[in-house]
């Protein structure tokens, strides 16, 4: 993609984010030091133990945080879908990253440099409240996903890691379609895959879920969540 078309592209996704409580001008000026970066097949963004250097924006695919086990196996620790934030907390804390980040296949991200956005909130402070809201919402998501899985049975379980899952990639919304292989959902479900798949054909035979190649749709989020909250 020519650097011009590159540049409309980065600023007509951020000025729709929450950075857009600086302004369009101070927006504009932050996408000069932004990068488009897209992915065919699923990337290392930023290794464990290394400093994080890039904030990034999903616009399409997904980012995951991945942990490794001793042995070599790997679990996916958590989950950003399209329109989420990879992650706020490097921007603000001087620590190594403590789980590999990767990209998903197919995926298009917009990366901005750590330096850079902690000068522009800085420069910016009306930002923050929103950047907080952000987190507080996402960490709020993940308290009811622990929550739930020390309380309910594996099918409500499920329910309601896919709800949550939902809920972060548009709060406001009543359906969804969450786009992940069957490998990916057992391994942040914490279960094999022949468990996850019996669990999704449990949902799928109460009409809460429909599963098709590489994505699960959530014809009704409110039904499913009063399933995984056991009404």
């Amino acid at each position: 993609m020519p650097p011009a078309a590159s540049a409309a592209f980065v600023e007509s996704h951020l000025r729709s984010t929450l950075l857009a409580a600086a302004g369009d001008e101070a927006v504009r000026n932050l996408c000069a030091s932004a990068r488009q970066l897209q992915f065919d097949i699923p990337t290392l963004l930023c290794a464990a133990g290394s400093p994080a250097s890039h904030l990034y924006y999903v616009v399409e695919g997904s980012i995951e945080l991945v942990a490794r086990r001793a042995g070599g196996d790997e679990f996916v620790v958590s989950y950003v879908a399209q329109g989420g934030w990879a992650t706020w907390l490097n921007c603000f804390m001087n620590v190594p990253a403590e789980h590999d980040l990767c990209s998903s296949a197919h995926a298009s991200l917009i990366a901005l440099p750590v330096g850079t956005v902690r000068s522009f909130c800085e420069h910016h402070p009306q930002v923050y409240p929103g950047i907080i809201q952000h987190i507080g919402r996402r960490m709020r998501l993940v308290l009811e996903w622990t929550g739930q899985s020390a309380m309910a049975g594996p099918a409500q379980r499920m329910a309601k890691l896919l709800h949550v899952m939902a809920m972060e990639q548009n709060p406001g919304a009543t359906q969804a379609t969450i786009r992940m292989t069957q490998a990916r959902l057992a391994s942040l479900a914490r279960c094999s895959r022949q468990t996850a798949n019996a669990l999704i054909a449990e949902l799928q035979g109460q009409g809460l879920v429909r599963a098709a190649y590489g994505r699960y749709e959530l014809p009704d989020l409110a039904v499913l969540a009063a399933f995984a909250a056991g009404e």
